[in-house]
C-alpha cells in the first residue's frame, strides 16, 4: 500500500472515531510503515497486526486499544504516546523511546524491550512488579 492509500485509510479511521457510523476502522495488517510520521494522531482501536513501524514517529499519538501484535516498533518514537490497553504481544520494541508513554493495561507478552528508553516505574507496572 502506498502513502496515499495509507492516508485514505487513516482519514476513514478518523471519521469512524468521530461519528461511529461513517468511515471505517483502520486495518493495516503487515504494512510497511517505516519512518512514517504519526505524531499526535488519533489511532485508537486501529489494527496494525504485523506492521513495521521501525523508526516511525508516534510521539503523542493516541494508540489506546490498538493492536500492534507481532509487529516491529524498532527505534520508534513513542514518547508521551497513549498505549493503554494496546496489544503489543511479540512486538519488537528494541531501542524504542517509551519515555512518558502511558502503557497501563497494555499487553506486552513476549515483547522485546531490550535497549528501549522506559522509566523504571512504567516498566515495573508493565511487568506487574511490586515495590518492597
Amino acid at each position: 500500500m502506498d502513502a496515499t492509500e495509507i492516508q485514505k485509510v487513516l482519514e476513514n479511521h478518523s471519521q469512524w472515531l468521530e461519528s461511529g457510523s461513517k468511515g471505517e476502522r483502520a486495518v493495516l495488517i503487515d504494512e510497511d510503515l517505516r519512518g512514517m510520521d504519526f505524531r499526535g494522531s488519533d489511532l485508537r482501536n486501529a489494527d496494525f497486526r504485523g506492521s513495521n513501524f521501525t523508526d516511525a514517529n508516534l510521539s503523542g499519538a493516541d494508540l489506546r486499544g490498538a493492536n500492534f501484535s507481532q509487529g516491529s516498533m524498532f527505534a520508534a518514537n513513542l514518547q508521551s504516546a497513549l498505549l493503554a490497553q494496546a496489544d503489543l504481544t511479540e512486538v519488537d520494541l528494541r531501542r524504542a523511546n517509551l519515555k512518558d508513554a502511558d502503557l497501563s493495561n497494555a499487553e506486552v507478552w513476549r515483547a522485546n524491550l531490550k535497549g528501549c528508553c522506559i522509566s523504571p516505574e512504567i516498566l515495573h507496572g508493565l511487568l506487574g512488579c511490586t515495590m518492597p
